[in-house]
């Protein structure tokens, strides 16, 4: 049996993609949210105490602070064979083991954003090495998803180098717009088109000819940079 654990964005992200078998149940503190994730999602069923004594799996859908807090209250509810898969980007396999006691520990993360994921129904989620082994059950419960094989770490890392380059773009591109008196309406379609549709083109090389001058500009600009140092 499977028990999500929190109610917020991750958790609705995790049940969008997550393989409709059996009862899935949810588990959090805020009564309305995960209200809403029943209501949302037929498969799921509110979690009691009792629940998680019988889980096998629980995925951490919780922030940082919220993980000393529900093994404080629950460890001792949790049966020595369950599995605990966790998310949060900024905590590691370590630190939740000294929260949770002689059980098995796995660091599932997702490579991306979460409201991007639900919204196009797949992902990566990545998998340290050294669990391996777990990989064809998860890709078995998330059939959309991509499960890779990559460090915490590593996707800390990537996790926060995009979130900085997409805000650092989304102020400098807002201002300059603003500076050059563009109307509202021009600057959202801008924010919701042009920037995803030139993001995916980019991705898939697939820009037209003007964004590829432009890519080819920049690209030799960067080179020449690393080469002065």
């Amino acid at each position: 049996m499977k028990v999500i654990i929190g109610s917020g964005r991750l958790a609705s992200m995790l049940l969008t993609v997550l393989k409709k078998e059996g009862t899935t149940y949810v588990f959090g503190r805020n009564e309305q949210t995960v209200d809403n994730l029943v209501e949302q999602f037929p498969f799921v069923k509110k979690a009691s105490e009792a629940n998680l004594r019988e889980a096998k799996a629980i995925f951490l859908c919780l922030p940082k602070n919220g993980y000393k807090d529900f093994f404080e209250k629950y460890d001792h509810f949790l049966q020595k064979e369950v599995t605990v898969y966790h998310m949060a980007t900024a905590v590691t396999e370590d630190e939740v083991k000294q929260l949770c006691v002689e059980k098995k520990v796995v660091p599932l993360k997702l490579a991306g954003h979460a409201i991007v994921a639900k919204k196009e129904k797949k992902g990566l989620l990545a998998l340290p090495a050294h669990h391996q082994k777990e990989q064809g059950r998860l890709v078995s419960w998330f059939p959309t998803m991509q499960i890779e094989i990559a460090e915490e770490e590593e996707v800390l890392l990537a996790n926060q180098l995009g979130t900085e380059a997409a805000i650092k773009m989304s102020v400098e591109l807002g201002n300059s717009l603003k500076a050059n008196d563009i109307p509202e309406a021009i600057i959202k379609q801008t924010f919701d088109q042009t920037v995803h549709g030139v993001v995916d083109a980019y991705q898939s090389n697939d820009l037209g000819g003007f964004a590829r001058k432009i890519a080819d500009r920049l690209q030799l600009k960067g080179e020449q940079e690393n080469e002065n140092g």
